[in-house]
């Protein structure tokens, strides 16, 4: 490919970036999608503060206890706090606990709890709570009450037996457990097995697929939709006349490339933006609980350094190009917008096969069922490596040399299929007819590279005869 190639790609990039920019689609979404997300904090932590204000204070009026234990347990102490405030904490009635549970059942607004205890035979304390299934209560009120009654359960039961300080300390020593394995000779080791990713990473690493792919489906279908319907117009016409085929795509591959990056970054800004107006109305620290989780991304990102940024980022600006490659050809294999679903199935296909096998790694790093070889590979597939590579890579589940030879794979793929549009694509943007299918692509090729041998075959001719002649 000679430099004159790409001559003209600036003017291309400026008049497609413009183009799409006029677009009342593009001004449309922008605006929604970021009126969207400046609301959204605020009216996600909204909602979390007002499920918690419900809860806040319970709604059950009456915690009655039948207690068979035999330990004298004094329960009238047992809902301390402001939140049970209005709690009536009430001993066992003499109906008993099977007559008082079918009394509750059959009131219509019961907002009381009974909690039966028992030992059994077994060794363990049984604690059965029992609600009416017409009672106006929450689960999570329930659940609570629950959890806050065994608690002060299991410190009077203690109590209860005179245990001393010296014992209690003792019983309330830490335990520590090991876990050892036995290798396939019978022999004890205490070598962990591998296990799976924990939740965080795993939704760490989907994010980044998601958020490549997004970037990948966003790019190359404006390159795709601009190529198609600049064809059907017969704008590519006019701007062939200045232009060479390989500087029409590369603009068009940059300035869908640049529409994409403005999107996320007004995306990411309406976000911060949105940060600080839950943060000036709720306060410091007050969010869903999804939100609070996200801290524990933060925890997983916190010894990653510029270099291997630097190294993601890269990787998927490269993954953007091949597969803006991909796009371009597969738009000017359509000359109607009505056959543009078909011409890019192509495309759509290798974009599916790269994520999903992101996504199954994802699924398997999880299970633990997933070798580090099998990781590595798929970071340098080229059709996987954009959506796997860069979050694996931030989350240090491949190692730098990984990610360099990973890149480089995608630097030399993507070259080698600019080669191959440089020799196809200028005849596949003139055609007009049905829409062409992979073999079609591959014998335009075929043709492109025999024309210029012949065309020296039949150039060398007259020079022999001219020396058999002399």
């Amino acid at each position: 490919m000679r430099r004159s190639d790409y001559t003209g790609w600036r003017e291309v990039y400026a008049f497609s970036l413009r183009q799409e920019v006029k677009q009342k689609s593009f001004k449309g979404l922008l605006i929604l999608m970021c009126l969207i997300i400046l609301a959204a904090v605020p009216v996600n932590t909204w909602l979390w503060q007002r499920d918690q204000g419900e809860i806040e204070k319970t709604q059950v009026s009456r915690l009655t206890v039948y207690d068979e234990t035999g330990l004298n347990i004094d329960y009238s102490q047992a809902l301390a706090g402001e939140r049970y405030a209005g709690v009536e904490v009430a001993a066992a009635p003499a109906e008993g606990f099977e007559a008082h549970v079918q009394s509750l059942e059959e009131s219509q607004d019961s907002r009381e709890i009974i909690v039966h205890i028992r030992y059994e035979e077994a060794g363990y304390f049984h604690l059965t709570f029992v609600k009416a299934v017409t009672a106006q209560l929450k689960d999570k009120d329930c659940e609570q009450l629950a959890g806050d009654f065994e608690e002060f359960f299991q410190d009077a039961r203690i109590r209860a037996v005179d245990v001393g300080q010296e014992q209690l300390e003792f019983i309330n020593q830490p335990v520590e457990t090991k876990v050892e394995y036995t290798t396939e000779e019978g022999e004890i080791t205490s070598e962990e097995k591998e296990d799976g990713i924990s939740m965080t990473e795993y939704y760490a690493l989907l994010a980044g697929i998601v958020i490549v792919m997004m970037f990948v489906n966003m790019s190359g279908g404006q390159i795709a939709l601009s190529v198609v319907t600049e064809k059907s117009t017969k704008v590519v016409e006019y701007l062939m006349i200045n232009v060479r085929p390989m500087a029409l795509i590369v603009g068009k591959i940059l300035a869908a490339l640049t529409t994409v990056l403005v999107q996320f970054a007004a995306y990411g800004v309406c976000y911060l933006i949105s940060c600080g107006i839950s943060t000036a109305l709720f306060g410091a620290g007050q969010g869903s609980a999804e939100l609070q989780e996200s801290s524990g991304v933060l925890e997983l990102l916190s010894g990653v350094n510029a270099g291997t940024v630097m190294m993601a980022a890269a990787m998927i600006l490269v993954g953007v190009l091949f597969y803006g490659i991909v796009a371009g050809l597969a738009g000017a294999s359509v000359s109607k917008m009505e056959e543009m679903a078909e011409g890019l199935k192509l495309y759509q296909m290798t974009m599916v096969i790269g994520s999903y096998v992101g996504i199954f790694l994802c699924i398997m790093q999880m299970l633990g069922n997933v070798s580090d070889a099998v990781v590595n590979i798929c970071c340098i597939l080229p059709l996987s490596a954009p959506f796997v590579m860069p979050a694996n890579l931030l989350l240090g589940k491949v190692g730098l040399g990984t990610a360099v030879l990973s890149l480089v794979v995608l630097i030399l793929c993507t070259a080698a299929l600019f080669s191959f549009t440089a020799k196809v694509y200028e005849s596949m943007i003139f055609y007009n007819g049905n829409v062409l299918k992979l073999k079609d692509i591959l014998q335009i090729a075929k043709n492109r590279r025999m024309a210029p041998a012949e065309s020296n075959q039949t150039g060398a001719a007259p020079g022999k005869e001219e020396e058999h002649h002399e």
